[in-house]
Formats: C-alpha cells, sequence, structure tokens
C-alpha cells in the first residue's frame, strides 16, 4: 500500500463564488492529527492521522483544489447536507395542509437537499483557531423549494483525544423540514489505497430501516437478526454485500439508515466502529441522532480525480451519515424533522480515530 501524506495546498482553495471568498483551514492536536476543511459545503477535505507503525494516512476522499469540487459533475465529499439529507419520496411533503413540490434531482426524488443544496453554498466563517473552526449559512425562504429562512451553524473541533467532533445548530422563522448531516467518505487504508471490502465494521443497532424500489424507506423498522444488515458483532464490510437479498439488491450493497433510537434527543450513543485491515486505524462514530446511514460506494465509478491522483474506484469509501431517518415527512411515526420558530436545533457527531 502506498502511505500518503497529502496536505492540501491552500492557494488551491482560495476563490471567489456567488460574490463570498472560499478559503482552506487547517486543525492540528498535539498529537500531530491534522484535518483541512473549506467552507465550501463546509467540506472536510482531508483527515491526516498516523497508523499503528507511525505512518500518516489520509483516511478521507476528496479533491486537490477547489476547482474539482466546483466541476459540474461534484460530488458530496465530505460536505454538509441540508436542508434535507437522504432521500424524500416523490420530492414533495405537505407541512400544515400545504403541499410544496420539490424539484428532484435524482428519478422520483428528492436527494441531498436538491441539486443546488447546502454542499454547493459557500458558508460564511463565523471564527477559527488552532482546532476549531465554526461557519454559518443563512438558506433562505423557498430554497429548493423549502419553507422559511433558516440559520444553520457548523463547528469543527479537533480534541487532543484525535475527535472530530462536529456540532450543528439551526434556528428557522417558519416550519419547515430539518436533517442535516456530513458526508465524510473515508478509507481507513487511505485515500487511493484500494476498496474497504476488507475493513472490519459493527453497528450498534438491532433494526434498520428497508427500502422501496425506489431506495426510500417503506416505513417499516425491521430487525437485522438473520439478515445481511447484521453488523451487531464485528464482520467485514464485504462479507455480505454482494448477498443474495432484496434489501441489499435494492441498494446495490448497503444504502440504508440503522436506527440508533426511536425518539431524538441529546443523549450520545456509539453508533459504529470501523477498522483499516492494513492500517488498523479504528473509526468510532458517536452521535446523538435516531440514524445512521451505511453506504458503501456503490456508485463511485472513477469519475472524480482524488489528491492521490487517483480515481474514486467502486466502493473505494464507506459513509456513516448520522441522521434522522430519512422521508420522515411521509412517516409519522418516524421521529419527526420539523424544525418550528423558536426551537433551536443542536445535534453533535463525533468521529474518534485509533490505533490497534
Amino acid at each position: 500500500m502506498v502511505f500518503m501524506n497529502y496536505k492540501p495546498e491552500r492557494q488551491k482553495f482560495q476563490k471567489e463564488k456567488d460574490g463570498k471568498k472560499i478559503d482552506l483551514f487547517q486543525l492540528k492536536n498535539k498529537n500531530n492529527t491534522e484535518v483541512f476543511l473549506t467552507n465550501y459545503g463546509a467540506r472536510i477535505v482531508s483527515f491526516l492521522f498516523n497508523d499503528r507503525n507511525n505512518n500518516p494516512v489520509d483516511i478521507n476522499l476528496g479533491h486537490a483544489s477547489i476547482d474539482e469540487y466546483l466541476e459540474p459533475k461534484g460530488n458530496f465529499y465530505g460536505c454538509v447536507i441540508g436542508r434535507v439529507c437522504n432521500r424524500i419520496g416523490g420530492a414533495e411533503f405537505t407541512l400544515n395542509g400545504k403541499n410544496y413540490q420539490l424539484n428532484p434531482n435524482i428519478p422520483n426524488n428528492l436527494l441531498h437537499g436538491g441539486e443546488n443544496g447546502f454542499h454547493i453554498r459557500v458558508f460564511d466563517v463565523e471564527n477559527t483557531g488552532n482546532n476549531f473552526v465554526k461557519m454559518t449559512y443563512h438558506s433562505e425562504n423557498g430554497e429548493e423549494g423549502f419553507p422559511g429562512n433558516v440559520k444553520v451553524k457548523v463547528s469543527y473541533t479537533l480534541t487532543d483525544e484525535d475527535a472530530l467532533e462536529i456540532l450543528f445548530e439551526a434556528e428557522s422563522d417558519e416550519e419547515t423540514p430539518f436533517n442535516i448531516t456530513n458526508h465524510a467518505f473515508f478509507n481507513l487504508n487511505g485515500e487511493g489505497n484500494g476498496d474497504m471490502l476488507k475493513h472490519k465494521l459493527q453497528i450498534f443497532a438491532e433494526k434498520y430501516l428497508p427500502v422501496t424500489e425506489n431506495v426510500v424507506p417503506n416505513g417499516t423498522l425491521e430487525s437485522v437478526e438473520n439478515t445481511p444488515f447484521d453488523f451487531r458483532e464485528v464482520k467485514a464490510i464485504g462479507q455480505d454485500i454482494n448477498a443474495e437479498n432484496h434489501q441489499v439488491v435494492l441498494g446495490s450493497g448497503f444504502d440504508h439508515t440503522y436506527v440508533l433510537k426511536e425518539a431524538f434527543d441529546s443523549e450520545l450513543l456509539h453508533a459504529a466502529k470501523a477498522t483499516g485491515d492494513l492500517t488498523g486505524i479504528v473509526l468510532d462514530v458517536y452521535t446523538d441522532q435516531p440514524g445512521v446511514h451505511l453506504y458503501t460506494g456503490n456508485f463511485m465509478d472513477e469519475t472524480h480525480t482524488l489528491k492521490s491522483g487517483k480515481t474514486d474506484g467502486w466502493r473505494e469509501a464507506f459513509c456513516l451519515e448520522t441522521q434522522h431517518f430519512p422521508d420522515a415527512v411521509h412517516h409519522n411515526h418516524f421521529p419527526s424533522i420539523i424544525l418550528k420558530p423558536g426551537d433551536k436545533f443542536a445535534s453533535k457527531t463525533v468521529f474518534k480515530l485509533s490505533n490497534k
């Protein structure tokens, strides 16, 4: 394998879009763990951590310059997703008796907030320091068809315990759906080092959300027992990824949400643990969100050039997207994603690294 100590160059990220300045920000702790972020989509660009042999490894897929993120065929690498992450079935919803028609950006559905979601927005940088950066974005009434003006704050903090803490905050002046996540693409062997099918994974969930043919939850919460979706005990990500199972076929692999709890509160739960088979790097994910969505790079197709100079191969990365349940606007028994005036939304996700 190739150990890559790639560090993005700031000048390659300094550009203007929509009258706002894009820049690159570096977080560093006492262990020389580093995180590079850009305010374009509030993205993680690089996440550098030393493996068990003290080799620096970039575990986050991304690009070497802002131009590649700005390409028309841009992607969701490392970005913040909103207003509503994941899928809204039929690209519509009804709220307080009014039907809202959204612009579908995949067949029959709205995916990740729409074509012009948070992932292509330039966030304002409110404050930054050696180990933190705080960004804000004002999502205007009617943006991508959603009602209400929403003020969003995203704070990244890198601790001396090698944990990247992400705090999401939001307020709205009207009732509106709101479901936010970070869409980091991880390969714990390092970007550019092949697929992640031999990574070990454990997800601390008893249930998952089955999907329809449009990969939208069908409304049921099903047990993972005796299914390929059972990651309660450690197993390789690739062990059951091609199983002859209807749900696996519908997702072209794993593209499903796991149920961590059935109500939203501030309790931080241990959602998942992943380990790189070549590096021994361990990623622990903690969140107060009700769900974590496992995506296994099923549609990665070598379209994009990564920092390593290689293209993004099929199943080179996995995602653990902490979030409320997808398509909650159509399922009243799911935890509500309606943000109301006067309410202050706050949610925390932690990506903690260690070695095995």
